[in-house]
């Protein structure tokens, strides 16, 4: 967590520095998703996500676009997370992205993996290339956590391929 937060005060700071050209545009986005679910231990499942990014900016310059997200993630064993939060779009080339975020959300179980709090955290990374149109297509990783407010904490790990529409 600490290097997620090094790295985005880095390209925080130097897309401060760029805010001499015209700051980026970017369409609301319609992210569709499908990976695995607690990538790194022995219980996979399937993982589906659909995620709306909105195009109102809390931050925009050259390369950084601010925006708030809202999504759905559920798994092919009944569990389920509803999410809202914010992403930080880092446009490292016209056509590549870096998008951290966090989003706090609510976690069902229902027949998946116990993570000790319906209230969890996401912090992810993505890379994505950004077609002419607008659409990207990507690989996302995230981590789901508690932050040890609940009666356990185990956490998992994600990895998810998604394909984002831009809405008109």
């Amino acid at each position: 967590m600490k290097r997620l937060l090094a790295c985005l005060a880095l390209l925080l700071s130097l897309s401060l520095q760029s805010a001499e050209k015209p700051p980026i545009e970017d369409p609301r986005l319609l992210s569709l998703g499908v990976g695995v679910f607690n990538i790194v231990r022995n219980k996979k499942a399937a993982n589906f996500q659909i995620e709306y990014r909105s195009n109102t900016s809390l931050y925009k310059n050259s390369m950084t676009f601010i925006r708030p997200l809202v999504g759905v993630m559920a798994t092919s064993n009944g569990s389920a997370y509803f999410y809202g939060g914010i992403a930080f779009d880092f446009f490292l080339a016209k056509q590549v992205v870096f998008t951290p975020s966090f989003a706090p959300g609510i976690y069902i179980k229902g027949g998946g993996m116990e993570l000790g709090f319906p209230l969890e955290f996401r912090s992810s990374a993505e890379l994505s290339y950004r077609f002419k149109n607008k659409a990207r297509f990507g690989a996302m990783f995230y981590h789901i956590s508690n932050a040890s407010i609940g009666y356990k904490n185990p956490g998992t790990e994600c990895l998810v391929f998604f394909y984002m529409i831009p809405l008109p």
